[in-house]
């Protein structure tokens, strides 16, 4: 990774990227900020059925990395968890800066959370938030808190059991979270959306076609009624093209 390209992606996201800016309209008193972001292709698909699949280059992935230094937690679900077994750190940083890593939080409403993922084996990382519904395995819970996870657990669920991404946020910012990064995957995207509960948006645009067997970033069908995304800026990074928006 070339220096350059680390501080043009620093440049970006703090002229970007403004945690005092809260212009949701369902904030209800909140002040933990939301960022949404991920990478899709021009057909609009962020991933293939149980496959990972790269999309950023390596200069929209320096941008990815800044805003993961710069939040106070990263939160993907578990699906993410089970097909990329993420990090979820921060690398990508200029010579002698300190590097700030956000804490991990996944969304498992049952505790499907693998016990060999790469969260858990790093003493020197934070250690994983795993949020789950009442409904979840209580032998897997005692496994994952015996590998330094802790398990929140989140009484207000839909009808398929997945925490109530309200009920989320309340939570984290109960327990000190100011700003948080979510980064996926399709079910978390189309979650956040549909709620509201997004202060920024940043879509990472590759030009690449997936075809018809990748996974759409939004999944319903009917998309999502009365979703107003506000552009307010582009950038070219490398061949991807980043937008960031208002919601």
């Amino acid at each position: 990774m070339e220096t350059a390209d680390i501080e043009r992606a620093r440049a970006f996201v703090q002229s970007n990227v403004d945690f005092s800016r809260h212009d949701r309209p369902n904030r209800d008193g909140a002040t933990l900020f939301v960022t949404l972001t991920y990478a899709q292709s021009l057909d609009g698909k962020i991933s293939l059925p149980g496959q990972k699949l790269l999309l950023s280059g390596t200069q929209s992935l320096a941008m990815t990395h800044r805003l993961r230094g710069t939040h106070s937690a990263i939160l993907v679900g578990i699906g993410t968890v089970l097909v990329d077994d993420p990090r979820l750190q921060t690398r990508y940083t200029l010579p002698g800066e300190k590097v700030r890593h956000p804490r991990p939080i996944v969304l498992d409403p049952h505790l499907r959370f693998p016990l060999d993922a790469q969260l858990l084996q790093n003493p020197e990382y934070l250690k994983p938030w795993v949020i789950a519904g009442p409904d979840h395995d209580a032998d897997r819970r005692k496994e994952l808190e015996a590998r330094g996870a802790r398990v929140m657990v989140v009484g207000e669920c839909d009808e398929q059991g997945r925490p109530m991404i309200s009920a989320v946020l309340g939570l984290l910012e109960s327990e000190g979270v100011s700003s948080l990064m979510v980064e996926g995957g399709a079910q978390i995207i189309q979650a956040f959306l549909e709620c509201r509960m997004v202060d920024c948006l940043i879509v990472t645009i590759a030009p690449t076609v997936v075809g018809s067997s990748g996974v759409p970033a939004v999944p319903s069908q009917n998309g999502i009624p009365g979703l107003c995304i506000r552009p307010r800026a582009y950038e070219q990074f490398g061949p991807d093209v980043v937008m960031i928006a208002d919601i």
